[in-house]
């Protein structure tokens, strides 16, 4: 249940982008304010018919009030191709309530 109510919040962003490599992708997601992720992005090589295009899809959940300013940053560093689904669950190690649910029934 607690991983519903997290995940309500957010949104599954997906956007493809060009770059060198990931690293250099995720340095212009980090100057951005709305796009980092709950740890950081997952980016990864999209495969294409023609070599060395260097796309790339990146992966980030983002705040559902933060939707509109993560596409105007996303399109602002070369993002393109957005897709945006919701989010079912949010799944953390242990969350807090849990935690303390387990604590009060000892």
């Amino acid at each position: 249940m607690e991983a519903h109510l997290r995940a309500k919040e957010n949104l599954l962003v997906i956007a493809n982008m060009r770059g060198d490599s990931p690293e250099a992708i995720a340095q212009k997601l980090f100057t951005q304010t709305s796009v980092g992720g709950l740890q950081g992005p997952t980016i990864s090589p999209i495969v294409t018919r023609e070599a060395n295009q260097g796309w790339h899809s990146v992966t980030v959940v983002v705040r559902r009030d933060h939707l509109t300013q993560a596409i105007a940053e996303l399109r602002g560093i070369g993002g393109s191709g957005i897709i945006v689904s919701p989010v079912t669950y949010i799944f953390e190690d242990e969350p807090p309530r849990y935690t303390a649910m387990l604590a009060a029934l000892k």
